[in-house]
């Protein structure tokens, strides 16, 4: 079939639509930047004049990643401070975020998309601290950062409002490495905007048109008229990207003052020292007691607030112990469980005497397994040491009359655990292996997007981070 020719009528309407739907960018203003400092550039020395554009351009780079990751941000130094961010603080960060989003230059695409590699995921490389590997943490974030660099580059080809609103939908099911945290519609989390699809492309609409009402649109200034019916329709797409159930409070169901869920701070350096072992399942034992004492009907300790294999014959008093204290309070724990040559992260629950295990499904990239091809793991041993095994599905328990889905770490926040919409989940995490670092709060973002979208009340247990419950 013949080419098309380059004057085809149906080519000029596709070039006439996208230039009509086309976002205006920050390009101008890093020219503008570049020129100021061309100016000064006799003025400075001759290594000076031959980095300051770079410099300048990846400064650029740099500080549009920034403000895409500024809720995460925000949210962590709220989270430092012992509070909770305000919605209508998310709610400005939010759309700043997308704001910043559709208005990157596609020539800065691979920068925009590196650094916001790096804003978001700088601390993934941290557990290897723990393996003697700490060089390696950043060269993680590096590879990180590059490979996030190439998805960019791809969704940010164009500067047309389809192109851009395409791009961050389908994000979320670009998952290199299988890490799937780059969520979006997760900056919206604390904040008075909807989460679902259709409310997120309300609020793209709605940027979209304010960007068109008050700047340049290619070489033509808005008339007036124009620029006051974008506004106009600026404001009620926002007003209808609202969701009005966030401006009431949302409180946790009443069962939930029968739960006793567990805050720890045990540093992950010391957390599998064996001289620690005593100290550390003397404490759990102490939150157990503390909440048989406050008539508390279930208790919810960390991810591996046991850090052994539990059902071991060195570890058969703790384990008897546990189900002993069962018969007056129902026990969710995280512990090891050893099978051969495999070793999983689990869930025990001890309840009315009895026990039953949860091994964790969705494992976390670089925490718990390499996301590597075989052949290239193989001649490295130690990664072998590192790795767990996944267990076969997930589980849900029956207590307080309700049905949990019981989650560990990286799980809570993968979409396949809210597929059949779980009421109530009950979420371990042990956040030692990152700390310290904004992983706490991004991992809060996602918990809150999800039970927002899913209108689930999760329950979650930390260590080295905030315990909180956390409702639609």
């Amino acid at each position: 079939m013949p080419l098309l020719p380059h004057t085809h009528p149906v080519l000029d309407s596709l070039r006439t639509m996208r230039s009509g739907l086309e976002i205006p960018s920050f390009a101008p203003y890093i020219d503008a930047l570049l020129a100021y400092f061309a100016r000064l550039a006799p003025s400075l020395p001759p290594f000076a004049q031959k980095a300051a554009p770079l410099m300048i351009v990846l400064f650029c780079d740099a500080l549009m990643a920034f403000v895409f990751a500024l809720p995460i941000y925000a949210l962590s130094l709220f989270e430092s401070s012992h509070t909770d961010m305000p919605y209508w603080l998310g709610s400005i960060l939010g759309a700043l975020s997308l704001y910043a989003y559709l208005r990157v230059p596609k020539s800065r695409r691979f920068g925009f998309g590196f650094f916001v590699g790096l804003w978001w995921f700088w601390w993934v490389g941290l557990s290897f601290r723990f393996f003697e590997l700490s060089a390696l943490a950043p060269l993680i974030a590096v590879c990180v950062a590059l490979v996030y660099g190439v998805v960019f580059w791809v969704l940010l080809f164009c500067e047309c409002l389809p192109v851009r609103l395409v791009g961050l939908l389908i994000m979320h099911f670009i998952t290199p490495f299988g890490f799937d945290w780059l969520v979006p519609q997760a900056l919206l989390a604390y904040s008075h905007f909807g989460v679902d699809s259709l409310h997120f492309c309300l609020l793209i609409l709605a940027l979209y048109f304010l960007i068109i009402s008050t700047h340049a649109h290619k070489s033509c200034v808005p008339k007036s008229k124009n620029a006051i019916a974008n506004l106009f329709l600026s404001l009620v797409c926002a007003f209808g990207a609202l969701d009005f159930h966030t401006f009431s409070p949302s409180n946790p169901p009443s069962f939930t003052q029968h739960i006793a869920i567990a805050k720890t701070q045990v540093p992950q350096s010391l957390k599998w020292n064996a001289q620690n072992m005593r100290e550390i399942i003397a404490q759990n034992f102490a939150l157990i007691k503390d909440a048989i004492a406050q008539k508390k009907s279930l208790i919810i300790l960390p991810e591996t607030a046991f850090p052994f294999a539990l059902i071991d014959s060195g570890a058969a008093s703790v384990y008897e112990a546990l189900r002993q204290y069962s018969l007056e309070i129902t026990i969710i724990a995280g512990a090891l469980h050893t099978h051969g040559e495999e070793s999983y992260n689990s869930a025990f629950v001890f309840s009315n005497g009895e026990s039953r295990r949860i091994d964790k499904v969705i494992l976390a990239p670089f925490g718990e397994y390499i996301p590597l091809p075989r052949f290239i793991k193989e001649p490295f041993g130690f990664i072998a040491q590192m790795e767990f095994s996944a267990g076969a599905e997930f589980g849900d328990i029956d207590a307080l009359g309700e049905r949990f889905r019981v989650a560990i770490c990286y799980e809570a926040t993968s979409s396949a655990l809210y597929a059949d919409y779980p009421e109530f989940v009950i979420a371990m995490s042990n956040n030692a292996w990152f700390y310290p670092s904004i992983e706490p709060s991004l991992q809060k973002m996602l918990l809150k997007y999800y039970a927002r979208l899913h209108q689930s009340t999760i329950l979650h247990s930390a260590n080295m981070s905030e315990s909180a419950i956390i409702t639609p």
